[in-house]
């Protein structure tokens, strides 16, 4: 037991920027996977089957992202809820956050499978899908989002690891799933011919895999995570504090994917040779973002593990530091892909268009430029989901959505399709303010802040 529980950070204690480094370490190592785990699909379809099997997978970014984006608001508050028990040591609750998450997990998962299952085909006819690619962008869909249920159930469990200061652990299920996958994908592309769903159903044999392993070491190497029968009993309190964060991060997360919906019906209007340009050049900036996103997504445990024990000062220092990181490491990731954009989107593709390759790199470039600004509003914004503040967040995402939707769907008219690459840049810096602003003010007296609004209401 005592060993167990060296392994986990206390965000409580000790110097905030060396916590965050230890704790995003193993993630970083981790986003390598992830982003192999990511890419591998988009790779082998690019350089072993064709084009169009890229670009169908690329038009199912927005539909795809929506599904993910939906699940990870439950495991997102999950995340919240445990690291506040945790920092408070509240053992029972603890226990409950674990079983209710997995009542959570089961009805998301099911929801959102049949929803991919049946809406997969009506929904890429409304974004304009084009016709030699709609096919197999609707079994993409359906399969990698129908059994959805694997993803969910193997995040819901990380989670938890993550948020009790174990980012270790789930590092290890994410290079076991990333290499499965790699060999996966290879073997129904390659050897059976499997095309697109060759490389769907790999993915969701991975996940699977993960899922199953990743919940079975949960459970024995971390007795005090394993919920009594009394912690099954349902909790309507408990299920409604998930909701309370978990729903506004999934409005939320939907907000965000009504702007890509947007956006990918706007790219799919220039044909196949954009779209696949839009998905190499997505797939690039996932490569590029990974060297500062982990830190800006590991403050959420940071946060919430320090206002579970009040010590909001704490979360102040941390958040300074926090941002200095990121935003070192964000300019540094900007200057690679200025220098190498045309290489990298090489990686992709087996010999290209010049036309498909210049589009690629102009997305790039123009996105990278504005990293800083991208690693600033992921930082705030997991402080906010730290102490709780997810409807902060959501505006957050509503000025982000309708800065996207006004720039995508009008600039293009004048310059063309880089018009599309600017609507996330400036959708990023317009979504900060919000977010930056509401928590400037909680700093200034976070013990009361939330008891003000409430008294000025009544």
């Amino acid at each position: 037991m005592a060993k167990t529980k060296a392994a986990n950070l206390d965000m409580t204690e000790g110097s905030p920027a060396k916590l965050l480094i230890l704790f995003a370490i193993p993630m970083w190592i981790g986003g390598v996977f992830q982003l192999m785990y990511n890419m591998v699909d988009t790779i082998v379809v690019g350089r072993f089957v064709s084009i169009d099997a890229l670009a169908a997978i690329g038009a199912t970014g927005s539909t795809f992202s929506f599904i993910m984006f939906m699940g990870n608001g439950l495991t997102n508050g999950l995340s919240v809820i445990v690291s506040q028990a945790e920092g408070a040591r509240q053992a029972d609750r603890l226990h409950k956050a674990v079983t209710h998450a997995a009542y959570l997990v089961l009805a998301g998962g099911v929801a959102l499978g049949l929803l991919s299952l049946f809406g997969a085909r009506p929904v890429m006819l409304l974004l304009g899908t084009p016709e030699n690619i709609i096919d197999q962008s609707v079994t993409y869909i359906q399969i990698t989002c129908g059994l959805t249920i694997a993803l969910l159930a193997y995040n819901g469990a990380t989670s938890v690891l993550r948020a009790i200061g174990d980012s270790k652990t789930p590092l290890y299920f994410l290079i076991f799933s990333s290499l499965l996958n790699v060999g996966l994908d290879l073997l129904f592309v390659l050897a059976f011919q499997g095309g697109v769903a060759g490389v769907a159903f790999a993915t969701v044999i991975s996940q699977t895999a993960s899922a199953v392993l990743c919940i079975g070491y949960m459970l024995k190497k971390h007795p005090r995570l394993k919920p009594g029968r009394e912690a099954w009993r349902f909790d309507g309190a408990m299920i409604r504090e998930y909701l309370r964060i978990g729903l506004p991060m999934c409005f939320q997360s939907m907000v965000l994917c009504v702007g890509m919906f947007v956006i990918t019906a706007v790219i799919n209007s220039f044909g196949s040779d954009i779209v696949a340009a839009y998905t190499v050049g997505g797939k690039v900036e996932q490569l590029a973002t990974i060297s500062f996103s982990n830190v800006a997504f590991s403050f959420s445990v940071y946060a919430g593990q320090n206002f579970g024990a009040k010590q909001y000062g704490r979360i102040q220092e941390g958040l300074k530091k926090g941002v200095g990181i990121v935003g070192g490491l964000a300019l540094l990731s900007t200057v690679v892909m200025l220098l190498f954009a045309r290489p990298l989107a090489l990686v992709f593709m087996e010999n290209p268009s010049q036309y498909v390759l210049d589009a690629a790199v102009s997305m790039i470039r123009v996105e990278a430029a504005c990293f800083v600004a991208l690693g600033a509003i992921w930082t705030v914004n997991s402080a906010l989901r730290g102490i709780g503040a997810v409807k902060v967040t959501l505006v957050s995402s509503i000025v982000e959505l309708v800065s996207k939707i006004g720039i995508s769907v009008l600039l293009p008219l004048a310059i063309g399709y880089v018009g599309i690459w600017l609507a996330a840049p400036i959708g990023w810096v317009l979504g900060l303010i919000p977010s930056f602003l509401y928590l400037s003010l909680w700093f200034k007296d976070p013990e009361n802040f939330g008891k003000k609004k409430d008294r000025k209401r009544s």
